[in-house]
């Protein structure tokens, strides 16, 4: 899947940051919104966003606060400055520069992640038309093309309505564990993390990737055959030369091809492309 923007005459700017902002939140943090404000977007204009719901969050280096959107934008309203910046019990440090504040259901899955996972600072959760026909359909993935090599191994976990109640937040942590990066949720969606966002989008490309390829190949209604999943030396090797790609640089020339394109087309992302 390509990236195709609209044209715009008057692009809604991703880096809204003025000089006082950036006084209070320092640079760090607000390269940090500048980051996630672009994986809004992106994930916007790649289709997978579902009106206002869904969530991708991102920790403010050297703190124990994580940024999410405000919940009442739309993805392709969302900047840099209007994200909400809470704390894992879920109050609000900074709300940002909009009216809106953060959705519960994103604190509660993100929040229990984000407290069991210390080696993942971003996570995205999408309700893409491929991933909840996927969640819907199969109960355990298989390697079926090169794009899962990078979402192996999946993890899974079952629905329990939707998400509101903190109890679900054990049960969360429990089906998610290292060195697994990619989350199947049943019924429900996709989930990816990474130790930056820039990872987490090209694992959420590639998973998403997958489940289409699922759909498309019509794996959703009937098992996957024998002879088209990759056999275990094949993954194992492949995974192996994938390698060098990952944690901190995975995905990270990709993030930063796309945000140059918004960048063209007038966004003014903030991405720091040195």
């Amino acid at each position: 899947m390509s990236l195709r923007l609209p044209w715009s005459r008057n692009p809604l700017k991703i880096n809204d940051i003025t000089s006082s902002l950036k006084k209070v939140w320092g640079t760090q943090e607000s390269e940090a919104r500048c980051k996630l404000a672009t994986a809004y977007r992106l994930t916007h204009f790649f289709g997978w966003d579902d009106l206002i719901y869904g969530h991708l969050t991102l920790k403010v280096p050297g703190t124990q606060h994580i940024l999410i959107n405000p919940f009442g934008l739309h993805y392709n309203e969302i900047t840099a400055s209007s994200l909400v910046k809470i704390d894992l019990a879920g109050n609000v440090i900074d709300k940002g520069t909009s009216n809106f504040s953060f959705q519960r259901t994103g604190y509660v899955i993100h929040s229990a992640i984000h407290e069991s996972r210390s080696d993942l600072n971003a996570l995205m959760h999408i309700h893409s038309r491929a991933g909840v026909g996927v969640a819907c359909s199969v109960d355990k993935m298989v390697p079926m093309c090169q794009h899962s090599v990078f979402i192996e191994p999946v993890s899974y976990h079952p629905f329990r309505g939707i998400v509101t109640q903190e109890s679900e937040k054990t049960e969360l942590a429990e089906n998610f564990l290292a060195p697994s990066k990619c989350l199947l949720m049943k019924n429900h969606g996709l989930l990816t993390g990474g130790a930056t966002i820039e990872e987490a989008f090209s694992r959420m490309y590639n998973f998403h990737t997958v489940c289409q390829a699922y759909v498309d190949a019509g794996y959703t209604h009937r098992p996957v055959p024998p002879e088209k999943i990759l056999s275990e030396d094949i993954i194992e090797m492949s995974v192996k030369a994938a390698a060098s790609m990952d944690g901190e640089h995975f995905g990270m020339m990709d993030f930063a091809a796309l945000a140059r394109q918004l960048d063209s087309a007038g966004y003014e992302t903030g991405y720091p492309h040195s």
